[in-house]
């Protein structure tokens, strides 16, 4: 069997099924090319099984045993492959299912950001700038219960009364996994230095558990340092078979005035030096000036950063921090919508102040409902019939609406509990505009920089662009805000290019795109497709098996800082959205390597033997 294309298509295919042989008792539903029976080499059933996921007309659970050759995707040749070794025939490949072992399973998992992600904050679109480090990581657990995996959270056997603390998946058969995390060392909150717990920490600072090292931030000519850090465990859910995961958690960004609007963060290694992660430079600027760094992550403009290098203390303009909730980071769709009023005087027409019209016409309004239009050229209508054909449609899906709506609001207004709307709030708790004159639970001023009559609202003739309010920013240095050429040219940054100013629409939307564990290449940000060798791959990439190359994304609401001018430059109190583009690298207790959230890996799951059955020292 030289060539298995011959039979590539599903008629061909199906008229060999009648050439298979019947079942081999021995094994278990869900083995490699054995979707359907239980025997030790698979059957027609399982062969046509294949087929009909390969054609889209079933799906087969985990997908990894239908993958018979391995690919990353579910093919005709697949099935045709189950065939020959269901009959037996000699001299050609084998199955080679990508599955993991399931002697140890999928345990845990390592998500970093990848370059080409995105992170927008604030309703004056100046901190839109459509781009997040790469590097930013967290470690989570598959979450274990007794008794078989359906009772109580356990962490190891003598947790449970019958001594049986299984994990709530495999990532093979069993692909639908509870999680837990962050399960990575942690840093201390001002020296960002290693810690296993406060005391590790000088001048009783927490140590937490960070997301990512410093992240560099530069809005309009006012430069800060972001530190992220988990503020609480997370629980979420993650499907090893299609990639979808949803991860609510809770962070604290401490944030810090920035050394220089080019380097907001003490860097380790300059962008003209083309740093890379893991490469060794010399912290510039910070608490460690000077000393030796690891770089751990990358912005395309600001360069390298570390926690090796961490931000002068007295820079700090949030205390302990502003409080980020990201509701979920999923791989699936997030939507928001505007519902509080703004704080704003050009911007309190809203229903709840009273006295609202429609924002067209000035035409008295209780709600979005009193100011339906047509879709296709806005004018006032009842119904569909009213528009000859087009959607009659209300506020805020098109550009009128009843006043004006800002998107953040607190819980009772609790600085600490960000909300988009009540639902993102306890029992009996209301989301809020905040009351503050400054600091974190400032209400949020206006929906976005564009909004100041109907036809400027934000994303009119293109999605989240202000039409009419044009802004420029320097081509070799974006994060510059420009008005000429010659304000580029004194920073050597290029040339000024001016476009629509970014904003968020009353709606804001982010979708994810899920990836099943399989194989795909560690380098091109570009390249989410499975691969099956590196010649599928860049040059100097590589083929990797046992990770995803998901997509995820959270929204969530940016409280403000003590600090007016970085609330002011960045739009803060607002609206913010993270689009990562991530690799999931999973890992595997027991299969003898260290990796993900493991201190140890000693070849089994047995403790009291220096190494516990998480693959943590003992």
């Amino acid at each position: 069997m030289q060539n298995l294309t011959f039979l590539g298509s599903p008629a061909a295919l199906a008229f060999v099924f009648v050439l298979a042989t019947g079942d081999v008792a021995g094994a278990s539903p869900g083995d490699c090319a054995r979707p359907v029976s239980d025997g030790e080499t698979p059957t027609a059933a399982d062969c046509l099984a294949i087929l009909k996921t390969a054609v889209g007309s079933s799906a087969c659970d985990p997908q990894c045993i239908c993958d018979t050759n391995g690919s990353g995707q579910v093919t005709v040749n697949d099935a045709l492959l189950c065939l020959f070794v269901s009959v037996g025939s000699q001299g050609g490949p084998g199955l080679s299912c990508s599955c993991p072992d399931p002697q140890f399973g999928v345990t845990s998992a390592e998500v970093s950001s990848l370059a080409g992600s995105a992170l927008n904050i604030g309703w004056n679109g100046i901190g839109h700038q459509d781009r997040f480090y790469e590097g930013a990581s967290f470690t989570y657990r598959v979450l274990r219960r007794c008794d078989g995996g359906a009772g109580t959270v356990c962490a190891v056997d003598a947790d449970c009364p019958n001594r049986d603390c299984e994990p709530t998946c495999d990532g093979a058969v069993d692909s639908l996994c509870e999680i837990v995390g962050p399960t990575h060392e942690g840093h201390c909150a001002t020296t960002l230095t290693r810690c296993r717990t406060d005391a590790d920490c000088p001048d009783r600072a927490s140590c937490l558990p960070s997301f990512g090292p410093p992240l560099p931030l530069s809005s309009g000519g006012t430069p800060v340092c972001a530190l992220s850090f988990f503020d609480g465990d997370f629980f979420g859910t993650v499907n090893t078979a299609t990639g979808s995961s949803a991860i609510p958690m809770d962070l604290r960004w401490r944030v810090f005035m920035g050394i220089d609007s080019a380097q907001p963060c003490p860097r380790c290694g300059p962008p003209e030096s083309e740093p890379r992660i893991g490469d060794q430079f010399t912290c510039e600027g910070g608490q460690t000036h000077g000393a030796s760094c690891v770089v751990e992550a990358l912005d395309p403009v600001f360069g390298g950063t570390s926690r090796d290098c961490a931000p002068e203390l007295g820079g700090a303009v949030t205390g302990v921090g502003i409080a980020i909730r990201f509701r979920d980071l999923t791989t699936g769709e997030s939507t928001k919508q505007a519902a509080q009023p703004c704080s704003s005087f050009l911007h309190r027409n809203h229903p709840s102040n009273g006295g609202a019209t429609c924002l067209d016409n000035s035409a008295p309004c209780t709600s979005n409902d009193d100011c339906l239009r047509c879709a296709d050229d806005l004018s006032p209508c009842a119904s569909d019939e009213d528009c000859g054909g087009a959607v009659c449609a209300a506020a805020p899906e098109q550009p009128v609406s009843c006043g004006f709506y800002c998107h953040c609001g607190f819980c009772d207004d609790d600085p600490d509990l960000p909300c988009f709307s009540d639902d993102e709030c306890g029992a009996a708790q209301e989301c809020v505009a905040g009351t503050s004159n400054s600091g974190p639970n400032l209400p949020q001023e206006q929906p976005n920089e564009c909004s100041a009559a109907a036809e400027y609202l934000c994303g009119r003739d293109a999605t989240e662009e202000c039409p009419g309010n044009i802004s420029g920013r320097c081509s070799d240095q974006s994060f510059r805000i420009c008005f000429s050429d010659d304000s580029c040219e004194f920073f050597d940054a290029g040339t000024c290019e001016f476009d629509e100013a970014r904003c968020f629409e009353s709606t804001i939307t982010r979708t994810g795109q899920p990836a099943p564990l399989g194989s795909y290449c560690l380098a091109d940000p570009a390249n989410s497709a499975p691969c099956t060798s590196n010649s599928d791959c860049g040059p100097g990439d590589r083929c990797a098996g046992g990770v995803s190359r998901s997509t995820m994304v959270a929204l969530f609401c940016s409280p403000a800082t003590f600090g007016g001018t970085v609330n002011y430059a960045s739009g803060i109190t607002g609206p913010g959205a993270l689009e990562m583009r991530s690799l999931v690298k999973f890992c595997s207790c027991g299969d003898g390597e260290i990796g993900c959230d493991e201190s140890c890996d000693d070849g089994n799951r047995e403790c009291g033997d220096g190494c516990d059955e998480n693959c943590q020292i003992e």
